[in-house]
């Protein structure tokens, strides 16, 4: 069980990150998933995860959508994906 300490060091993105401006699929550093997405700029993106129907989504910048995403993949725009546990 995560304490609740590592519940917010997650959650604020204490664990890093990665700054996605490709077409690529991205994956998470192993151990971790992408637990926050935060568009910087208007994007459409892809993302696997335990939230169905994120395919060819639109998305504007200042959004931030959170789960548990093991890839994403952009069609256009840049994000910064959080790790999490």
């Amino acid at each position: 069980m995560i304490s609740e300490k590592g519940v917010i060091n997650s959650s604020m993105g204490n664990h890093g990150g990665k700054y996605i401006t490709n077409t690529s699929v991205n994956t998470p550093t192993s151990p971790y998933v992408f637990n926050a997405i935060q568009v910087v700029t208007d994007c459409v993106i892809t993302c696997v995860g335990n939230i169905t129907g994120l395919t060819s989504v639109s998305l504007s910048a200042g959004s931030v959508i959170y789960g548990r995403y093991t890839s994403i993949t952009l069609a256009s725009g840049s994000v910064i994906a959080y790790y999490g546990g």
